[in-house]
């Protein structure tokens, strides 16, 4: 019997209301991804761009471009970036419209990312073949564009000369009882060698870490950012040489300044921001102090300078105040941007970053000396291996640059950026390094010795004996009535970042638990309900808590758990685990992070054969 016309018309009109919603859901991936590419949060927007590729847009120039950028600025994922760009290049345009949701095409600048990601992973002759094909694209009259790819195309060539004529270094990774399988990064050490600061990417904010030098060895790190009262967004630039004050900066979606931290009573102070005119209503991203304690080097993009972001300095006045900022020059400052500058502790040289000079792609880093005549000697370049084709940063020099700390990604690291001594004896550091002995040794992490052979077989009698206490355990067993086992199970929530929805390593190794577990027992079905701290509009923490929700319920069924088991509720910040604020009012930090979280509710479980452990707030934050 064939349909009616009817009925044939309410079929149409109700996938038309199914296809509405599909896109209205497609629209807001968009619009998320959006602003989180605008934020320069590259791994949320990345969710939410693969989300659109993975629902019919893999065709889209627009939306490769865009997951190519995100790929492009993560860590240890660049290399990604290739293929997405590679298919963008494909449909390009010289005015799309981006940042429209329906735009197919990409923009020409996908040419010049391509390069850019070609460059970071050493395919050199490829990325000059992609800047000078977007070189071609470029109208004549764009000479901004076409001068900053004339820049990328002599860093390529720069690269190719350096890296045939590598400088010698020595690099020393501090170990595992500083760096961990997450990012540990900008190191700075104070100017004895006693105590070290460093930034730990933990599961759900970036922490600041603290360790002392005793006894030939570092200390357990200490995480101090409740003490310094920073929210995951305070990060470390610099400490002064006696390692009593700590100088961090503190960014928002608007503004960052620099702000510091005093060490007494064994504890770090509540960090506070420098006064004008060193803070400003621009952006104040890096600062160092000198020895004496009465200069600062710091980068800012205020008014007047010679690039974007350049190099500035300001001293202590009679009264004990910051005076007006000096910017370093045009031998220093160039027409791009500059960054991280350190003094060394005799005040004559000074190690920076910058895109400009003769750099081997990216930010490479430098070294400028004060001659006799109380000037800025042109910067000298590192070389490689110390710079590569990659942004180069934060290169902290001790001991007056004989040696270094930096944060490198190497393949037989920990995991992701691990904390690196560097050692050199080339002239492009500086020529103490070949001219004067060094004085003093560099504290190093104490390696633990292989066990002797007393030892070693002092360990095999004890697996000797511990093969044959097993082997009577089987033998009673076999004896013993069979009982059923109750398998226990620790049912942790899930930790995000502030204001972040996307999930974290450890989140998902976590989740991975969990898919094991409803896999192994298909009666059991899950809620997983999102939850925020109080921080932000309760609508707005209401959505987030949703997508904190979406986004773990759809990691468990990309494990292969089916979503008909699955709920996700959005509760927003109307049910905390933790406190907030202290009994005085103030703002608890390590508190809120237990807030920002996806709690597991689990039903259909058989508890004479499942035995759930739930996780528990330490005491100290606890709800009364």
């Amino acid at each position: 019997m064939k349909p009616t016309l009817i009925l044939l018309i309410v079929l149409f009109a109700f996938k038309s209301i199914l296809a509405q919603e599909s896109d209205e859901d497609l629209r807001l991936y968009f619009s998320d991804a959006e602003f989180f590419l605008a934020e320069e949060e590259y791994v949320d927007a990345l969710y939410d761009y693969l989300e659109l590729y993975n629902n019919g847009f893999e065709d889209n120039a627009n939306i490769n471009y865009r997951i190519g950028i995100c790929y492009l600025y993560i860590p240890g994922q660049k290399d990604k970036a290739i293929p997405y760009l590679e298919e963008a290049v494909k449909n390009t345009k010289l005015n799309n419209r981006e940042s429209v949701f329906r735009e197919k095409k990409a923009p020409l600048d996908a040419y010049l990312y391509l390069g850019n990601a070609y460059r970071v992973n050493n395919d050199l002759d490829m990325a000059i073949k992609s800047y000078n094909k977007y070189r071609e694209l470029l109208p004549s009259s764009d000479k901004a564009n076409i001068e900053y790819i004339d820049k990328q195309i002599d860093a390529c060539n720069m690269a190719l000369k350096y890296m045939e004529n590598p400088v010698d270094i020595q690099k020393t990774n501090l170990g595992d009882l500083i760096n961990n399988n997450a990012s540990n990064y900008k190191a700075v050490i104070s100017g004895d060698g006693n105590t070290l600061i460093y930034m730990n990417e933990l599961p759900f904010y970036d922490a600041v870490y603290f360790s002392h030098f005793e006894n030939g060895r570092w200390t357990e790190p200490v995480n101090i950012t409740s003490q310094i009262q920073s929210d995951g967004d305070q990060y470390v630039t610099s400490i002064s040489y006696d390692g009593t004050q700590l100088l961090l900066t503190k960014e928002d979606n608007f503004n960052s300044d620099i702000y510091t931290s005093i060490y007494k009573n064994e504890q770090w102070t509540k960090s506070m921001p420098l006064a004008k005119p060193v803070n400003s209503k621009y952006w104040e991203s890096h600062a160092s102090i000198s020895k004496d304690g009465k200069t600062l080097y710091f980068t800012s993009n205020r008014r007047g300078g010679f690039g974007e972001m350049d190099i500035y300095k300001s001293v202590i006045d009679e009264e004990g105040e910051w005076d007006n900022p000096r910017n370093l020059g045009s031998v220093i400052n160039s027409t791009l941007n500059e960054d991280t500058p350190f003094i060394t502790d005799d005040g004559k040289s000074l190690f920076f970053s910058s895109q400009g000079h003769s750099s081997m792609g990216g930010y490479d880093i430098y070294i400028s000396s004060i001659d006799d005549e109380g000037n800025w000697t042109a910067p000298v370049n590192l070389g490689y291996p110390i710079n590569t084709t990659d942004d180069d940063l934060f290169y902290y020099p001790w001991k007056n640059g004989r040696v270094a700390y930096l944060a490198l990604l190497e393949p037989d690291g920990y995991g992701k950026e691990d904390i690196y001594k560097i050692h050199s004896t080339t002239e492009a550091i500086t020529e103490e390094i070949i001219t004067e002995k060094i004085d003093e040794e560099v504290p190093d992490i104490i390696i633990e010795k292989e066990p002797v052979e007393e030892e070693v077989e002092e360990v095999a009698e004890e697996i000797v004996e511990e093969v044959e206490e097993i082997v009577e355990e089987e033998v009673i067993k076999e004896e013993e009535p069979v009982e059923v086992e109750i398998v226990e199970f620790e049912l942790s929530p899930v930790y995000f970042r502030f204001d972040k929805f996307s999930l974290t390593e450890a989140g998902q190794i976590k989740l991975d638990k969990v898919a094991t577990l409803l896999d192994n027992y298909t009666g059991i079905e899950a809620e997983l309900h999102g939850h925020t701290d109080a921080k932000g509009p309760a609508e707005y923490n209401q959505r987030l808590s949703e997508k904190r929700a979406s986004s773990a319920l759809d990691y468990l069924v990309s494990k292969g758990i089916n979503n008909k088991r699955l709920k996700a509720i959005g509760q927003g910040e109307t049910q905390f685990a933790a406190i907030n604020t202290n009994p005085d009012g103030s703002d608890n930090p390590e508190g809120r992070k237990y807030n920002r979280r996806v709690e597991l509710i689990l039903t259909g479980i058989d508890e004479s054969r499942i035995k759930i452990e739930k996780t528990k707030i330490p005491e100290n934050l606890q709800i009364k």
